[in-house]
């Protein structure tokens, strides 16, 4: 059986989490939900530790989710857009993946990513295809799907049928895999 692991880089419960909980709630496989603000992720120290040895010399949450990561048929990715970017906590939670980066442990791990934010669907594309370059290209993921929505106020994609056609497509597309 599939199994999808979804994250959410969203630092509070808005249009992200409501994203990612939409395609939880429809996902027929084995699925887990994890909200990166209930975790305790630090900062990547760069001791390039992990670079000789596949493992974080860092003792906190982020050793469970690496574990829940290799064990994930299909990750879905969720962030808001600040200026440009991927959210603060996805950032850490990026920089941390780094002890998979050498073994090639997520080579062809299907991912799909998911961007919301104010500005208009074509520049958050943007923004996330340039931000999240590096992660897909070094861990050799197997990019399956890059989606973003326009959404600033906390109720915006549930009140945009677009919005909730484009989960639902997702959604198909995860359980067709």
């Amino acid at each position: 059986m599939t199994k999808i692991l979804l994250i959410s880089g969203s630092p509070r419960k808005g249009n992200t989490d409501f994203v990612l909980s939409k395609i939880f709630d429809g996902i027929k496989n084995e699925k887990e939900l994890i909200f990166l603000k209930d975790k305790n992720i630090q900062h990547c120290t760069g001791c390039l530790s992990c670079h000789d040895k596949p493992e974080c010399v860092i003792d906190d949450d982020m050793t469970q989710i690496r574990a829940k990561i290799l064990g994930s048929d299909i990750i879905v990715i969720g962030t808001p857009n600040y200026f440009g970017n991927i959210s603060g906590l996805l950032k850490d939670f990026v920089d941390r993946t780094h002890p998979f980066y050498k073994t090639e442990a997520l080579k062809d791990k299907k991912v799909i990513l998911i961007m919301v934010g104010g500005g208009e669907i074509e520049a958050s594309q943007k923004y996330l295809d340039h931000t999240t370059h590096g992660f897909v290209k070094y861990l050799k993921l197997n990019l399956i799907g890059s989606y973003c929505f326009k959404a600033l106020n906390p109720n915006d994609i549930k009140q945009n049928p677009e919005s909730i056609l484009k989960i639902d497509e997702i959604t198909r597309k995860i359980n067709s895999l």
